[in-house]
């Protein structure tokens, strides 16, 4: 499966932590796309997650069904950890 970066604007107080925790669990037990990571900041409105799907759609598909709004899906082509860049 290909990775993904989403990027989301979501108005402050629109979800709760626990919320979000419900999302990275669902996202665990979808047969179309996984949670690989994400990184949220509700107080400001702000998360990306990077998600494992076969394609583009099947993500957009997936933040629909769950009702979270988001503004971008990109496609990854470089992954890198701690000063170590590489292919995804």
């Amino acid at each position: 499966m290909a990775k993904f970066m989403c990027t989301h604007t979501i108005p402050p107080g629109k979800f709760t932590t626990e919320q979000i925790k419900q999302f990275a669990q669902a996202a665990q037990q979808d047969p179309n796309v996984k949670g690989y990571r994400s990184f949220a900041n509700l107080a400001e409105g702000k998360a990306v997650c990077v998600m494992e799907a076969s394609n583009k759609d099947a993500v957009a598909a997936w933040f629909q069904k769950m009702g979270m709004p988001y503004d971008t899906i990109t496609k990854v082509e470089l992954e890198g950890e701690r000063g170590s860049v590489q292919a995804a």
